[in-house]
């Protein structure tokens, strides 16, 4: 209730919460209820720890830890906390699991989201705070709301009628230095995706570089599988699998400079034929190694682009082209790849 504001901050810089087996869900329609979780039903987390001494949050092993959000738009504020480490939890029924940056308004620095599983919810992390660095998302499974039997997209989408936002991205991060690993995703409009900024900021140390996102299995997005869209420098995309997607596959929309590295990804059905979405005239990708098992048709021109090693196996579908080489520079170079042609 309201007077719960007045007890004293108790948790401090290093400490360790072990939460013991049980459903933590709070009643946020009673008034002064005890979790202190009334009618938003959101936890406001705002102590501060460093990468020396985090605050961690995890499962004490006696069994299955679950917070449910009870419908609450944001389970997890932790937009003002400074490296907390939540492991071992499984978190659902919010629309949000981890509110932890808004653009041009505040966010976390350090967040680590780690082994827990994030089911029935519209987003699980999300980071758009231009000044946030070093999150670590791993080994985790995210679960969305979206359609598990029908791939459905938005755009031109057929007699399903467009997806409708039930769950928007797994994993959305700006800034620098983030790392998303290891995680199966399934059933968000898109997997994992940089935030789309608009032009970088002045500040390099406000741009989106150094982030990598790699060995994830996504399934079932009713938009893009990775989106490196608004990336700047060193963003690496590597050893990724992607199953079924309603628009496209690996996406550049835009990079500004470069380099995106986009190695050893596979990208399985895709039925539009947009394997990679470079629109909005990107620069500096270089592609290593990727095997598409459908059509790559970027929709815009692209600038001093590299790529070698990749197979591109078309999907039988006659008259569409499998590579589309709308170069903007003549210092773009494509040698030893392979392409399985379409009919005709």
């Amino acid at each position: 209730g309201d007077w719960s504001v007045l007890s004293e901050r108790k948790v401090r810089s290093g400490d360790i919460i072990l939460v013991h087996a049980g459903l933590y869900k709070g009643d946020r329609m009673r008034y002064s209820e005890p979790t202190g979780l009334d009618f938003d039903g959101t936890y406001h987390l705002t102590a501060k720890g460093t990468a020396q001494r985090p605050i961690v949050i995890r499962a004490a092993g006696d069994g299955e830890v679950i917070f449910d959000g009870d419908g609450a738009h944001t389970l997890f504020n932790v937009m003002a906390a400074d490296h907390h480490i939540f492991e071992g939890l499984t978190i659902r029924n919010a629309d949000i699991a981890f509110q932890a940056g808004l653009k041009d308004v505040a966010g976390a620095k350090g967040l680590t989201v780690r082994d827990c599983r994030i089911e029935d919810v519209g987003v699980a992390v999300n980071a758009q705070f231009a000044g946030s660095h070093d999150f670590l998302i791993s080994d985790n499974i995210m679960l969305g709301r979206d359609d598990r039997h029908r791939l459905l997209g938005w755009y031109n989408p057929g007699i399903y009628g467009g997806n409708r936002l039930k769950s928007y991205h797994a994993v959305k991060v700006y800034g620098a230095g983030h790392v998303v690993r290891h995680n199966y995703i399934a059933y968000f409009h898109d997997g994992i995706s940089v935030c789309t900024h608009g032009s970088p900021d002045s500040d390099p140390a406000d741009r989106a570089s150094s982030i990598d996102f790699y060995n994830n299995d996504i399934h079932l997005m009713a938009d893009d599988f990775i989106e490196s869209d608004g990336g700047v420098h060193n963003i690496r995309v590597m050893r990724n699998r992607g199953v079924n997607a309603g628009q496209c596959g690996l996406s550049a929309q835009p990079v500004y400079g470069g380099p995106a590295y986009f190695i050893r990804n596979v990208v399985y059905h895709v039925p539009t034929g947009c394997g990679l979405k470079f629109n909005v005239k990107p620069t500096g990708m270089v592609l290593y190694h990727n095997t598409m098992i459908t059509e790559a048709l970027p929709g815009d021109t692209y600038a001093n682009t590299h790529m070698r090693n990749n197979l591109f196996l078309g999907t039988d579908t006659p008259g569409r082209a499998v590579f589309r080489f709308t170069n903007a520079t003549a210092y773009s170079t494509f040698d030893y790849n392979g392409y399985r042609l379409n009919p005709q």
